[in-house]
């Protein structure tokens, strides 16, 4: 891996992912991007400010990010590309992610709130529609090496396609071992999937030279199971495919990404995968 993006929107979770990149980029020999995105607020244009008003406050806010940029470069000792931007997040962030190569991009997570829960929020929605891979990280957890990784798996949508080598670079950049966990209701337990044998073995082969290993339980509960698994084994990092729904779907189903990415103590690192 040799360049990341970092997304900052200077909140508390903001600051705390800001941070948790640099570290994890220094630690590993990585390039930075820091991506801002900066838009006009609505009071201003309410107040009809004049043109020039406006180009002093966009310049005011780029040079603030100008100089955390430098403060983050001297502190961790690490290259930081600034990419400051203004418009709609999401093209942005594909523009941002296109013109620099980035492998991955990180985000911020604010704690859990009831609309969170209900609606999702900016990183939610990132994961589910970018085609990079996206770590959210917990506001309030601090930078620590990576050496279990927990790949919550769906044997029945996930192996398709690069993801076993994918999931296999991230393991060797962090030296780190992976669990995969599935879980199974006892009525799909009932079934008998051929399938499956075969998609362990592509697996295996995209995981070559990576410790790895799997363990399924039964349960009615797939996030809870999760949850279990991350104490249980002391995991560092969650691994994720999100899936997508249809637009009635989505109003009744909360992804189960978008809900641990909410709801984790741990980074949560969403794969994209074409299914």
């Amino acid at each position: 891996m040799n360049r990341i993006i970092v997304a900052t929107d200077y909140s508390a979770a903001g600051q705390n992912a800001m941070l948790y990149a640099a570290e994890a980029a220094a630690k590993h020999n990585i390039e930075l991007v820091l991506f801002h995105l900066h838009n006009i607020s609505i009071h201003a244009l309410n107040a009809r400010l004049s043109v020039e008003s406006m180009d002093s406050i966009f310049q005011k806010a780029k040079d603030n990010f100008e100089d955390s940029a430098y403060a983050l470069s001297q502190t961790f000792g690490i290259k930081v590309i600034l990419h400051f931007a203004s418009g709609d997040i999401y093209t942005e962030l594909s523009a941002c992610a296109e013109t620099w190569q980035a492998e991955m991009l990180v985000m911020g997570m604010s704690d859990k709130s009831l609309e969170q829960q209900l609606m999702g929020n900016t990183t939610t929605k990132v994961i589910h529609r970018l085609k990079i891979p996206v770590l959210a990280v917990p506001e309030n957890l601090h930078y620590t090496p990576v050496k279990n990784i927990l790949y919550a798996c769906d044997f029945d949508k996930d192996i398709s396609g690069e993801f076993p080598e994918k999931l296999r670079d991230f393991a060797s950049v962090f030296g780190a071992q992976i669990e995969i966990f599935t879980v199974e209701s006892a009525l799909k337990k009932l079934q008998t999937d051929d399938a499956v044998e075969e998609r362990k073995l592509n697996m295996d082969n995209g995981l070559e030279g990576i410790s790895h290993y799997y363990k399924n339980v039964l349960s009615d509960n797939v996030v809870a199971a999760i949850k279990e698994e991350i104490v249980n084994t002391q995991a560092d990092l969650l691994v994720m495919v999100p899936h997508k729904y249809g637009f009635w779907e989505s109003v009744i189903h909360r992804s189960k990404t978008s809900i641990m990415a909410s709801g984790s103590n741990i980074p949560l690192l969403s794969i994209p995968v074409d299914i």
